[in-house]
């Protein structure tokens, strides 16, 4: 399947969708460049990269410059983040959705399970569930 034929199956990127697109991606433009311990590196310093955005950001605002621009964090932090997210994914045999769910859920029950009701976080336990039985037989 290629790239055009995951995003008219998934017209509406699902993370599912995502993380399948974006092994294609890499598969066609990055693999034979970049893999193994080396894709990781390579994460970690362009994410060094996305950090020093923010970190400018969120210096000049409260410096007080009210009219410094978002656009690079809108443009290029916030999409770079879900690439460099789904290369560790990869790279680590990790389904996003899944882990993504996981890590609301427990944090749900450890921070806020004074907010939840307890038919709601059954209802995120059973779609949890559900994922992990899904992904384990893919």
């Amino acid at each position: 399947m290629d790239l055009g034929e995951i995003l008219k199956k998934e017209p509406r990127l699902t993370v599912k969708g995502l993380q399948e697109l974006q092994k294609k991606y890499d598969k066609k433009f990055v693999a034979d460049e970049l893999e193994g311990f080396d894709k990781v590196r390579h994460t970690y310093s362009h994410m060094g990269k996305l950090f020093g955005r923010l970190a400018e950001y969120v210096q000049m605002i409260e410096d007080g410059h009210k009219e410094f621009s978002p656009e690079q964090i809108k443009e290029k932090v916030i999409p770079d983040l879900l690439v460099y997210s789904i290369w560790l994914a990869e790279e680590f045999g990790v389904n996003v959705e899944e882990a993504y769910l996981k890590r609301v859920v427990g944090n749900i029950k450890r921070l806020h399970q004074d907010k939840i009701s307890q038919k709601e976080l059954d209802k995120l336990e059973e779609y949890e569930s559900y994922l992990t039985n899904r992904f384990s037989k893919d």
